[in-house]
């Protein structure tokens, strides 16, 4: 990306409503915006920063009027990007915001690349990149408790933490390298070794506390994925449209009408569930109804949560090779049609002395749920959270790791300083090495010493015109 170019995009959504925004920004984008304009005020940059004014919009070529909107010029570096810009406020009709797009590449824009506002506003100082990524986070948060995650984030909260403990790590290496280079002076401060083992396993400490609340994190961000498994008709999709209080999967009593996975993501009061409806496991001569079957068993390898949901008071054949599939993930069993069914606690207690006696994994919970009324629901949220979700994750205002990048950084540096504390009475240049990787990962986590190709593909995930 060339930085000293200027470029335009469409910040709000591609297609037909009442308002768009067409962002420019860089060090061109005042004299080029103005020569979009048709107005008897002030030159752009005359005018005053961050005050919007009416403006018609011409073709830069022709003079053709293209449109009326508001016009927002910005001076950096006080703009998200650090640059120059100014957002167009048009119609948001397709065809308007695409000739004026094309006026302003005329007049000597270049079209964004997706996330390149961001990635410009990290460039030039104004975010690091764990802040990048919780834009695009808050972008796509569903629910409460993922928007709490990403606007905790976006304030800097792992920034700050991240920083203090790379600024210490710099600074025990100064104290070393000094101490190596220039022994002759006794007047410099001296750090021992024991000094070095203490203050490595006091930002170790605090690096692993960081690392605990990854997983909660991470599935606040990308969902916890939860296959819904099971013989044909027992409700799975039925619980499916219950979860996402909608009708999403098609319900009927005629066994393998689901034949491939459902997935969507769920609000369960706040928390983000991914909810995978499989088809129904069974032995089928149907090609179609064999290949849904297969994609439930793919489904079920890669969920973080299996829900095997019964209608019975008893364990068919069928159910328990079924079981035998889940290995060691945590698994709830869920007894639906509570409703219509009468389970007795003696029933309960002979399926799972069946699954004792198989050999078969022990569900976390048993939970009986009627995916028709409702009930039990509300006890299976509960599980849910107690289960995967951290309450101090989800209760506190605290730094907090939202992806395997953020994480892969973490353990980088905390196995490097595993290696310093595990070789007390080695020279302190040696160890140093070790201090150098620790802190070079915890650049990484920020962006402070991140490869330019790591910085490209972070920003390509972002949507054009953010």
């Amino acid at each position: 990306m060339n930085i000293s170019s200027t470029v335009c995009a469409l910040s709000t959504p591609v297609g037909t409503g009442g308002i768009a925004v067409i962002r420019v920004s860089g060090g061109s984008a005042f004299p080029i915006c103005q020569k979009i304009l048709k107005n008897k005020g002030k030159k752009l940059s005359e005018r005053p920063s961050h005050q919007a004014f009416f403006s018609d919009i011409i073709d830069s070529t022709s003079g053709e009027l293209l449109d009326q909107g508001l016009i927002l010029p910005m001076k950096g570096p006080g703009t998200f990007t650090g640059e120059d810009t100014v957002e167009i406020d048009c119609h948001g009709g397709m065809y308007i915001c695409r000739r004026i797009l094309e006026t302003l590449v005329q007049a000597g824009c270049s079209m964004a690349q997706p996330g390149e506002f961001t990635k410009r506003a990290f460039l030039n100082g104004k975010l690091d990149l764990t802040q990048a990524e919780a834009i695009m986070d808050m972008i796509d948060a569903g629910t409460r408790y993922s928007l709490k995650a990403a606007s905790s984030q976006l304030k800097g909260r792992l920034l700050l933490e991240a920083d203090e403990l790379r600024n210490e790590l710099l600074s025990m290496l100064v104290d070393i390298e000094v101490n190596i280079d220039y022994p002759e002076y006794d007047d410099l401060p001296e750090i021992s070794d024991d000094d070095i083992q203490q203050k490595s396993m006091d930002i170790n400490q605090r690096i692993k506390k960081l690392l605990v609340t990854a997983d909660s994190g991470i599935r606040l961000r990308e969902g916890l994925s939860t296959a819904i498994i099971g013989l044909p008709n027992v409700g799975k999709s039925s619980l499916l449209n219950r979860l996402l209080r909608e009708e999403r999967a098609i319900v009927t009593n005629i066994p393998g009408t689901t034949r491939d996975i459902v997935s969507e993501m769920a609000d369960l009061q706040g928390l983000p569930v991914r909810l995978i409806d499989t088809a129904g496991i069974r032995e089928t001569g149907d090609l179609v109804e064999s290949l849904g079957v297969k994609r439930s068993f793919d489904a079920i390898e890669k969920s973080d949560l299996v829900l095997f949901v019964s209608d019975r008071e008893f364990l068919l054949e069928e159910e328990l090779k079924l079981l035998q599939s889940i290995g060691s993930k945590t698994w709830f069993f869920l007894i639906n049609k509570t409703d219509t069914l009468q389970h007795e606690k003696a029933s309960l207690e002979a399926i799972l002395q069946k699954l004792s006696e198989e050999k078969l994994p022990l569900p976390r919970r048993v939970i009986h749920i009627s995916a028709l009324t409702g009930e039990g629901i509300d006890e299976l949220t509960e599980e849910i959270r107690e289960t995967f979700f951290s309450e101090d994750v989800l209760e506190k205002d605290m730094p907090l790791v939202t992806n395997l990048r953020q994480k892969e950084a973490l353990i980088r540096a905390s196995e490097a300083l595993d290696r310093v504390t595990s070789s007390a009475g080695m020279p302190q240049d040696l160890l140093s090495i070790d201090l150098h990787e620790a802190a070079d990962a915890l650049g990484d986590l920020t962006g402070k010493s991140a490869r330019d190709d790591v910085i490209t593909q972070i920003f390509s995930r972002f949507c054009l015109g953010k």
